[in-house]
């Protein structure tokens, strides 16, 4: 077993006895390891989802609206007339 799947606790009692208990930790180390998979892909999933709600919404309340006043500045600068006029939407 790897050094870290395992723990030896020593204890020496009052009449100079000494005890050492050795016990196993793999399946507590397989448990954590499957719940930090579990935290990473959820975290990944989270911010991939997030990302894609923070640019949908800057694409509808900052760029739509910026591209829509850039159709009308070029309408207006082939006809001046144009502006006058109810017809810019």
């Amino acid at each position: 077993m790897r050094k870290d799947e395992f723990v030896t606790i020593e204890a020496i009692a009052n009449n100079g006895i000494e005890f050492i208990a050795s016990y196993s930790t793999k399946t507590y180390a397989i448990v954590e390891a499957k719940i930090n998979i579990v935290r990473t892909t959820f975290i990944v999933i989270l911010l991939g989802l997030a990302s894609i709600f923070f640019t949908k919404d800057a694409q509808v309340l900052v760029l739509d609206p910026l591209e829509r006043m850039i159709e009308k500045i070029k309408l207006i600068a082939k006809n001046p007339l144009v502006a006058a006029t109810e017809d810019i939407n």
